[in-house]
């Protein structure tokens, strides 16, 4: 009997010490995920935040950087994309020498690589809500789609 009842005792408390491990394994799990994820979207936010605070600074060098040699630009939601000769022009007449800003940007990342900035946009002689879709790839933005 004494033993029977040695064996119960260690099996709870095998079984204890167990599921205190699983525990501990799927709390570690989480947040390795959560901490992959967080890393994941810094990754993605950090050229689409450079560029925002390049243009609060005018920093027309830290703007072109930015973008990815083939990066694309198209204003509505359906509108057709420019080319990457057509956006690097853009950039330089619309951007850098209208001296573009977003006012109070709020970043949101909606997938692996797509970022939405909203906030105010204006630049000289014209204002509107911000409501950008940036594309990232290999932290660099390959395209900027204007939605008003």
């Amino acid at each position: 009997m004494a033993y029977y009842k040695l064996f119960l005792i260690s099996l709870f408390i095998s079984s204890a010490l167990t599921a205190c491990g699983q525990v501990n394994n799927s709390i570690k799990n989480e947040n390795n995920t959560l901490n992959s994820k967080q890393m994941q979207d810094e990754t993605i936010l950090k050229p689409v935040k450079t560029l925002i605070e390049a243009m609060k600074a005018e920093n027309a060098e830290l703007i072109r950087a930015q973008f990815s040699e083939t990066a694309t630009q198209a204003y509505g939601a359906d509108g057709i994309m420019k080319t990457a000769a057509e956006t690097k022009k853009w950039i330089e007449s619309d951007i850098i020498e209208r001296q573009g800003k977003v006012a109070n940007p709020e970043f949101t990342v909606i997938s692996k690589n797509e970022v939405v900035v909203k906030g105010q946009y204006s630049s000289r002689g014209y204002t509107n809500k911000a409501n950008f879709l940036f594309t990232v790839e290999n932290g660099l933005i390959t395209s900027w789609r204007m939605r008003y």
